[in-house]
Order: C-alpha cells, then structure tokens, then sequence
C-alpha cells in the first residue's frame, strides 16, 4: 500500500513540474491524492500488526525464561494478507557472537516422529502396507513379540501411541549402548498392560520400534528412507539425522539447567531412537514443513496429508492421528494438530489449524522450557477471533 501512494506522489510531482496541466487541474489532483492519502493512512498503519505482535510476543518470551537462542516460523493472514514470518532471537550458545537466523540449525525431537508418520503414510498410499498390519507380518516369525490375550500391535497403534508399549524402556543414562538386539530383547520380555489401540500413552519406544520396522519393509536404513520419501520431495535438504561439517557450524547449543549438551554425545545415546527424536532442522526448513502440512505446498506427498490427519482414536479431550494430537481450537469449530517437547536441550512446538490456514513452529535451545504456551498464544494472535 506504501508504494501505491509513492507511485500517486510520484506521478503528481511529474505533472506538475514536467506537463502542461493547467494549476487548477493540478491543485485538484493534489486534493484528490490527499484525500486517498486519508482513507488509506488508517489502513497502513494497520498491516503487518499482527506479524508485529508475534514479535513482541517473541521478545517477551525471550526476556522471561532467558532463552540462548530461539527461533519462530508462522503462517497465517494480517489484515487479509496471506504471510509467512520467521523471527529469531538470540546466539548459537552462550559463548557463540553468531546470531540465530533461518538457517542456525536446532534439534526437533519428538517433532520427527511427523515425519515417521509421514514416511508410514506414504507406504500406505502406494498400498504397501495397512495401518491394521499386526508388527509380526514384518518379523521373522520366530521372534517373540508382545500381545494382549492374543491381539497384536498394528503399525497404526504405534504411529498413535496407542500400542501399550512404555515412553522408554530403560532410564537415559542406561541408553548409550542400547542396540538393536536389545530392543527386540525387551520386546520379547514384555507384557502389554492392556489391548493395544484403548489407550494413549506417549512412547518414544513405540516410535523408534516403528521407524526399524519401516526400515525392513524397505531394505534400507531409516535416514535414507526418510530422506528419500519426505525431505527430498519437500527440498527441506537442512533436515537431518546426521549433521554435515557446514552444518554443525550452524548447529545451536542446546541448554539444560545453565549447562550445554554435547550434540556428539546425545547422537549416540539416542541412535536407536532416531524415528522418534533424531532429526535436526532449521527453521526455513521447518517454515517449508509447516506449509506442507497446512496443504501449501504442491508436491506429489499432498495424497498422504489426509491419512495422517485423520482421527484414528477418540480419547478424553483429543483425538489421535498419525504422530497428530488433534483437538478443538479454543473458541471455534475446528480441528487444532498439534505436538511438543523438550529433548537434549531444545524444546520444540509444532501445531496448525488448516480452517483457519494458520500455523506456527517454535524451536529454541533452551530443554527446561516447553514452548507449547508460546505456539499456542502466537496461534491465537493470528486466529482473530
């Protein structure tokens, strides 16, 4: 709007100084431009206050819990306006002059499980495999494995956390030498509290489990698999398991308790689990992912966004979709996709509500902190309800 009065100032000026327009005439258009000026003024100062509210929003956020570093990726509309926004605060550590921007990369944790779920889809859609597949069809059948009085766990209640089985198996410091052949160890040995598919229950476990069986359906290693069906496609080439040399100089330290967590250290203790919280990304990446899921983007992945947004569970207070939560956006008849978490020194937020075509991610350095009330309130700030 800005440069539409430029161009009347403009344009003005010209015919004064340049044409044979008559000085009434002139002084009439100058009427007019100051009477467009007038009308629109108001509306000028009323765009981009929205985006300008998440900022200060951020700002505040930031102050408050003396967060290292942080980033903000948001969708939504500000005075009819469609927008995407990335606001970042902060350094890369507390020792680093490098301030975050929208390529600094950040840990996502359990933000990966989407894209586990994402990567199930996807063999659902080519017809690969189903949802209701019970585990031991993709298992040697001499393998032991958990049931509940003869029900079996499908690859749909892993992918909503309704298989039965534990968040971990063992504490975190007892995982750094956790194997493969361990998680099949614990497997065998464990009995499910109840029928799979009746209960939610948040299992990092059950999404690494699920991550290995994708792996074996398609003969290769998960990071390859993801990399192949979800990160290319997207173009999101700074979203991975496995940081390059250019890559970790942009990594942020991530902080728990004051202190700083080696990124090395965490890799190894968590490399079974990286289908539940082993990816990093940036937040252009994340900006990209966000739209994806809001049915943005045009790729040939859009077939698997209603499989992994439907509710597949009904619980107290939300549903489950594939790696979803999904529940009732505050004040309005619609649906609101969301997931959180802290890992290593980060904390994470992802959620959107496609009715309203608004969304936002929230990443930071900082693990004492869930920034889910952060999302939430930026997602209110757009809604305008």
């Amino acid at each position: 709007m800005l440069s539409v009065l430029l161009e009347l100032l403009v344009i003005t000026i010209f015919l004064y100084r340049y044409s044979k327009v008559p000085y009434n005439t002139f002084h009439m258009i100058l009427k007019m431009k100051t009477v467009i000026f007038a009308l629109l003024f108001p509306l000028m100062t009323l765009l981009g206050d929205i985006q300008k509210s998440i900022e200060e929003r951020v700002e505040v956020y930031h102050s408050e819990h003396a967060i290292t570093g942080m980033a903000i990726a948001a969708i939504g509309r500000d005075n009819h306006q469609k927008f995407q926004q990335i606001v970042t605060k902060g350094k890369l550590s507390l020792k680093s002059p490098i301030p975050v921007n929208a390529f600094t990369e950040f840990r996502i944790g359990p933000l990966t499980q989407i894209v586990t779920a994402g990567t199930l889809a996807y063999l659902v859609q080519e017809g690969q495999v189903s949802l209701n597949d019970p585990i031991s069809k993709f298992l040697p059948k001499s393998m032991t494995l958990p049931n509940y009085k003869g029900k079996e766990i499908t690859l749909g209640d892993l992918a909503t956390h309704t298989s039965g089985l534990p968040d971990m198996p063992y504490s975190l410091t007892s995982r750094s030498n956790f194997s493969i052949s361990q998680m099949y160890r614990f497997l065998s040995k464990y009995e499910l509290p109840r029928e799979p598919g009746s209960k939610y229950e948040y299992s990092n476990f059950g999404y690494a489990f699920l991550s290995n069986i994708l792996s074996r359906i398609a003969k290769r290693s998960y990071p390859e698999l993801a990399a192949q069906l979800i990160m290319h496609p997207l173009g999101t080439d700074d979203t991975v398991f496995t940081l390059s040399s250019e890559q970790k100089k942009r990594l942020a330290t991530g902080y728990e308790n004051g202190r700083g967590i080696s990124p090395l250290q965490s890799e190894k203790i968590y490399s079974v689990f990286i289908g539940s919280g082993g990816l990093y990304s940036t937040p252009k990446d994340m900006l990209t992912f966000l739209s994806f899921n809001l049915g943005k983007e045009k790729t040939s992945l859009n077939a698997i966004l209603p499989l992994m947004q439907t509710p597949y569970h009904s619980f107290k207070g939300f549903d489950m979709g594939l790696g979803w939560k999904i529940s009732a956006f505050p004040n309005a008849q619609a649906n609101f996709y969301h997931l959180s978490g802290t890992l290593f020194g980060f904390g994470m937020f992802m959620g959107f509500v496609p009715d309203h075509d608004i969304g936002v991610v929230v990443l930071t350095n900082q693990g004492d902190h869930d920034p889910t009330q952060l999302g939430e309130e930026i997602l209110k700030i757009m809604s305008d309800l």
